[in-house]
């Protein structure tokens, strides 16, 4: 059952080819059906996203068109097959994209989680550089070396464009695995900059400085990222 959709580009999708053989009709018939849909849609000025032209090669080494198609896609275009076969083929290919599509939320879910436990582990080695340079400030005459806890902490949370989100859970479990992957990595950017500027001697305020830089610096480096608005 499951062979009729697959994963594509972290999607689920079948080909009109395969809609053709499950639905037992000519497979330049399902083409036309979808250029017309296609057609219709570009008429009505509605950009659409959910058919994707391919090719594929038969037996005998010829290439003929194809399209792929997410569920959205397959749904317009079965809307025009009818009948109780079509109606028993249409229930299949359901369970086949519910099937694909719980799938791929398993493992985006465990990706995300992965990433998740590895953020836990790069705060905590932050935190523990936190504290050693707290205990530094302190020696040094700072008043407020505490309050350095929550400055890095925002500070690195602005240079990558970090908002929590509205809600009960805390902005590392409302970001997606990419920023949680950025900001491991900004962690333990910070933990390294204090370190080397504490065994250097460096005054507590140019290593808060140089901190800041560094995670400026990198957050530039990084691809556009999607804003999370309160």
């Amino acid at each position: 059952m499951n062979e009729i959709v697959t994963l594509q580009h972290r999607q689920a999708v079948t080909s009109s080819l395969t809609v053709a053989n499950v639905f037992r009709k000519q497979h330049k018939d399902v083409i036309r059906a979808i250029d017309n849909l296609v057609a219709d849609l570009e008429n009505e000025g509605i950009s659409q996203r959910n058919f994707a032209p391919r090719e594929y090669t038969d037996e005998r080494g010829k290439t003929w068109p194809m399209y792929e198609m997410n569920r959205d896609g397959f749904s317009l275009l079965a809307m025009g097959f009818t009948g109780k076969k079509a109606l028993g083929f249409k229930l299949k290919y359901i369970d086949a994209f519910n099937h694909m599509e719980r799938l791929l939320l398993n493992q985006q879910n465990l990706s995300w989680q992965e990433q998740r436990d590895g953020n836990k582990i790069g705060r905590r080695a932050e935190t523990d550089a936190l504290a050693e340079f707290v205990d530094y400030a302190t020696a040094q005459g700072s008043q407020s070396a505490r309050f350095y806890y929550a400055n890095v902490t925002n500070m690195t949370y602005k240079a990558l464009n970090l908002v929590k989100q509205s809600g009960p859970q805390s902005l590392r479990d409302s970001i997606d695995t990419m920023q949680l992957s950025f900001l491991t990595s900004a962690e333990y950017l910070i933990r390294d900059v204090m370190q080397t500027g504490m065994a250097a001697g460096i005054q507590y305020r140019d290593i808060f400085q140089q901190a800041k830089d560094a995670v400026t610096a990198y957050a530039a480096t990084l691809p556009g990222q999607r804003l999370l608005r309160a």
